[in-house]
């Protein structure tokens, strides 16, 4: 988060995040590395702004944040490209299984009493707020994978949380929106990573104001991952790779590793559109008449700002739901199996799913379905 801007509710929320990930990663028994990461000044940038992100991350509370010179950075990260001129150490970074954190969410959500329906497409028209309860309406489908879903639920608070279809579920049932959603893909290359090309702290540059950049880092897979890009498009669900972008990836990889074999070492590649909007911060309100959030906006620092950003949307809602079962101290907590025994089951059946807390989940993160196919890293059994 060193590029989000001082003051803003992102920047609020990554804090509060950080405190409580660890704890989180440690309950649900989540895979991760503690790190911190490198903020690194190259000579090819246009101006070094190293002090300036110093500075921020200490406004914003990472008063461990230090500077490194080059020899200090070569110390710490041998396989780097030499010509680094020097980077800010941020080290209270983690870096974990992308898939798994987020099934550890629908996990303990569903051990606590939640409902999770997918293949629900919302109908708009159809849906109403009456007398302080929300209707919601599907879209009917005659497929399959919706036969076990309702065609109604009823809520007295909704939140919308739908990525890039935010604004537009916002005007539908609000008859306006605040922000204007601006889908940004990002594309990865993954690279398998050895002796030579191993890294431990996540390389990334100086951030922008419109993006952090494309980061080099070691994944828990033993994956060397370049990426991502940010490409602003009008297309709300276009995830194709692009292969000129693939092409300069690859070589920034090159660029920051130089032992990286682009020939022989690449074992895949993704793209994924991230929510942007025309607005610098994330966009989180409560429409209290109509009893209606929206937590729209939440760009590539979601992840790390989730635990932050759950708890303030809580918050909103205790002045309308004086006990919300979200804030229980009694709440169960079921840790998730340990990675070689998914990664067994994921090998043994044929259908790309393992099985978590009672409920069978697809693995969909190309990180984790690289790494568990080919059993490397945190995956070696």
């Amino acid at each position: 988060g060193v590029d989000a801007t001082p003051g803003t509710l992102e920047r609020a929320l990554i804090r509060d995040s950080i405190s409580r990930i660890r704890l989180f990663c440690a309950e649900m028994n989540v895979p991760n590395r503690p790190c911190g990461s490198l903020v690194c000044h190259w000579p090819w940038d246009m101006e070094d702004r190293l002090q300036k992100v110093l500075l921020e991350s200490h406004e914003a509370g990472d008063t461990h944040a230090c500077y490194l010179s080059a020899d200090q950075v070569k110390r710490m990260e041998p396989n780097l490209n030499p010509d680094c001129l020097g980077a800010i150490h941020i080290p209270g970074e983690i870096v974990v299984d992308p898939w798994l954190f987020s099934i550890a969410f629908a996990s303990h959500a569903r051990e606590n009493g939640a409902s999770i329906f997918t293949n629900f497409c919302f109908d708009a028209e159809s849906s109403q707020y009456n007398d302080g309860v929300w209707t919601i309406c599907r879209v009917r489908e005659s497929i399959d994978a919706t036969r076990n879903v309702p065609d109604k639920l009823k809520a007295k608070v909704l939140v919308n949380a739908s990525g890039v279809w935010a604004d537009l579920i916002d005007r539908d049932i609000c008859n306006e929106t605040k922000f204007t959603v601006r889908p940004r893909r990002g594309q990865y290359q993954i690279f398998s990573s050895n002796y030579q090309t191993t890294i431990t702290h996540p390389i990334q540059p100086i951030p922008t104001q419109r993006t952090k950049g494309v980061f080099v880092f070691s994944s828990l897979y033993d994956q060397v991952i370049v990426g991502p890009t940010a490409l602003d498009q009008d297309s709300r669900t276009d995830r194709s790779i692009d292969r000129e972008v693939a092409n300069e990836l690859a070589k920034n990889g090159k660029r920051i590793l130089r032992e990286l074999d682009l020939s022989n070492d690449q074992i895949g590649e993704y793209a994924g559109i991230r929510p942007g909007t025309d607005r610098r911060d994330y966009q989180i309100s409560f429409d209290y008449s109509r009893r209606w959030i929206s937590a729209a906006g939440i760009r590539s620092t979601g992840l790390t700002a989730s635990l932050g950003i759950g708890h303030h949307v809580a918050r909103l809602l205790q002045s309308v739901l004086p006990e919300p079962t979200v804030l229980s101290e009694s709440m169960e907590t079921t840790p998730l199996p340990p990675v070689p025994l998914l990664v067994d089951e994921f090998h043994n059946r044929s259908d790309g799913s393992v099985h978590i807390g009672g409920h069978d989940y697809k693995v969909t993160h190309p990180i984790t379905r690289f790494g568990w196919e080919a059993r490397t890293g945190l995956a070696s059994t």
